[in-house]
């Protein structure tokens, strides 16, 4: 099982907190891939996992190393920042199985202009939708 780590705004945490039954809420996941060819140089492909938490409003978008393999079972753990009345905030556990649905689309750019289009472009849409929407780039930190 992959178990991944969110830290959202304590507004969305508290929402959260209050919806999660036992590690369980409805949502709905796909695979979207983003493939094309930047000017002057080798086609690159961008996969990014999306989960939408539907009673709650919030929508996940996250990379993964391109070494990094996951089976359908995903544990999300989410945090906040501390506040006054809350100094460390306790981990919120969420269990999903995640889909077998794929999305693709095409931008001619390096990963990180792909990944900078797609996540405003699901930003917007997800906005569209007074849904939030938090993009998490584990790619690019397990490289750093």
């Amino acid at each position: 099982m992959l178990n991944i780590g969110c830290l959202v705004v304590n507004e969305d945490y508290d929402m959260l907190k209050a919806s999660i039954k036992e590690e369980s809420l409805p949502n709905h996941s796909y695979t979207l891939t983003v493939t094309g060819t930047p000017e002057g140089g080798a086609p690159s492909t961008l996969v990014l996992y999306v989960i939408e938490l539907v009673s709650t409003n919030i929508a996940i978008g996250f990379t993964l190393p391109e070494d990094k393999e996951f089976d359908k079972n995903l544990e999300i753990i989410f945090t906040t920042q501390p506040t006054a009345e809350v100094k460390m905030p306790e981990d919120i556990k969420l269990n999903i199985e995640f889909s077998d649905q794929k999305k693709d689309t095409v931008y001619d750019g390096e990963k990180m202009e792909k990944l900078e289009y797609i996540g405003f472009s699901l930003e917007k849409f997800y906005e569209t939708k007074k849904a939030g929407f938090y993009l998490f780039d584990y790619e690019r930190i397990a490289k750093s």
